[in-house]
């Protein structure tokens, strides 16, 4: 794999490291970092405009935007808070209490909001608008053993949830009954992400293996290649919007670009000192990633 070309931007100002991303538009950006911090970064001018409090303390673990003037994040704190935006400023207006405090992320799906809780491999649904659990995505543990949720995607009425024994399942978001479910990985499900478009989901683990999967007609996750990498350890995985390559950050600090359609290994994009914890796509195309190291590098390749 060729290595690739320089960052075109290093954003700096954060406090500690950089645990999740969100692009509001193209020209805006949001960042949350370890210490409960949310950035708001002008693309244009590469500086934060605004600094937002929001789990003092915790890592911010997920920032979503429901519309144009609500927005939701999850900390390491046990809560999920609901912003409201009024003249560029941002209130917080409900939250709901949760059980767990690992590094699962949340997902929204119609209008409500998986999360993560402390109960070994179960996922609350919530509805968004009374802030109230209405089911629990549980599988049957009595033949195998799931361990932990390590990553939630919903995909249209349905959650993805890939789990620390590797496997990843397809749960129907209004009967919270499992669709199906695939062993992908040995180790466990570090992160994953699917295109509906394509009908292409990536997933990573916490050893040397990227696997590509898809899902049939009868809801059935079918395996695909497997790319081997030469350290072990994935954060972080994201298909670009016009499903042509994929982005994986690593324990390792490199970032690396794959073709989606024969998963040919493009370039590796190296920069960062520490674990590369966070990577998305701007519709634009301009991939940011976050970093252990506390800096947020962008990326203009193969646009």
């Amino acid at each position: 794999m060729a290595h690739g070309p320089d960052p075109v931007y290093i954003l700096r100002g954060s406090e500690s490291a950089v645990t999740c991303l969100k692009y509001w538009s193209n020209d805006v950006l949001y960042s949350g970092d370890q210490n409960g911090n949310i950035y708001i970064w002008d693309m244009e001018t590469k500086r934060p405009v605004n600094k937002i409090i929001g789990h003092s303390g915790h890592s911010v673990l997920w920032i979503e935007f429901i519309n144009d003037c609500t927005m939701v994040t999850q900390g390491r704190d046990g809560f999920i808070q609901f912003w409201n935006k009024t003249e560029d400023v941002w209130t917080k207006t409900d939250v709901i209490k949760s059980t767990s405090f690992g590094y699962c992320a949340c997902s929204i799906v119609d209008n409500k909001i998986a999360i993560p809780t402390e109960s070994t491999s179960a996922v609350q649904l919530y509805d968004m608008s009374t802030k109230q659990c209405i089911g629990e995505l549980k599988p049957d543990i009595s033949g195998q053993k799931y361990g932990m949720c390590m990553a939630v995607k919903s995909v249209e009425n349905n959650i993805l949830i890939g789990y620390e024994n590797g496997c990843i399942a397809s749960w129907d978001a209004k009967t919270f009954k499992m669709a199906n479910k695939s062993q992908i990985h040995k180790e466990s499900v570090m992160c994953l992400d699917y295109s509906s478009q394509s009908n292409f989901g990536i997933s990573g683990s916490a050893d040397e293996n990227l696997v590509s999967w898809s899902i049939s007609e009868n809801n059935t996750i079918v395996k695909g290649k497997e790319i081997t990498v030469k350290n072990p350890g994935f954060t972080s995985v994201s298909i670009r919007h016009d499903q042509k390559i994929f982005a994986s950050g690593g324990w390792d600090s490199n970032i690396r670009i794959y073709s989606v359609k024969k998963l040919k290994p493009l370039a590796v994009l190296s920069y960062h000192k520490e674990s590369v914890q966070c990577v998305t796509f701007s519709s634009d195309n301009i991939l940011a990633c976050g970093s252990k190291d506390g800096h947020i590098s962008l990326w203009d390749i193969y646009r």
